[in-house]
């Protein structure tokens, strides 16, 4: 699943791959399609995903490992120090997410569900080192905080991943950090 066919059925997100018609049509049903929500539409069902790749850009998605140099040996890191952060791993970029936002439509400069799972996968990533700074950057005015916790990007996730959890994560590591 690559996420590329993001799209809307009778106005829920889905991945066009993971969707049967035989079983809907057998049914009697005639689906309505139409483009995700929350991206501006160029063309039938063709979506803009700059400015949500822009915004996970804006999440510096890599590890900050805090070294000068190259170290000799490899960071090490053991399934149980990664396991907290496997489902934000699992991501996919589709913007099913992002499409159901309750927050994005009300705040189009919200950073999103998608942007804020992939900013907990690397906070939490123990080999990070940029995790407070990391933190300040999401608790800023439309970061963390301004999430409406309505759950539907958990709802519409084909992976699993579950947006909704990792915001509440990063509140909850912002909180411990003393950021608010």
């Amino acid at each position: 699943v690559c996420g590329s066919c993001g799209m809307r059925m009778d106005g829920r997100a889905i991945l066009a791959c993971k969707e049967r018609m035989k079983p809907i049509v057998d049914r009697g049903h005639v689906p309505v399609i139409s483009a995700m929500g929350n991206m501006p539409v160029l063309k039938d069902l063709v979506v803009d995903m700059n400015p949500f790749w822009t915004k996970v850009r804006n999440m510096d998605p890599w590890v900050e490992t805090g070294y000068l140099d190259v170290p000799e040996k490899e960071f090490r890191v053991s399934p149980e120090e990664i396991a907290p952060i496997h489902k934000e791993a699992l991501c996919i970029m589709c913007g099913c997410c992002v499409s159901e936002c309750n927050s994005m439509e009300a705040d189009p400069d919200f950073l999103g569900p998608a942007a804020l799972a992939k900013g907990m996968r690397f906070v939490g990533d123990p080999r990070d080192q940029a995790s407070v700074e990391r933190l300040q950057s999401y608790s800023d005015e439309h970061g963390i905080w301004d999430c409406t916790r309505c759950y539907f990007c958990t709802e519409r996730c084909p992976k699993g991943v579950d947006p909704r959890d990792a915001i509440a994560k990063l509140g909850a590591e912002a909180m411990k950090a003393g950021i608010d």
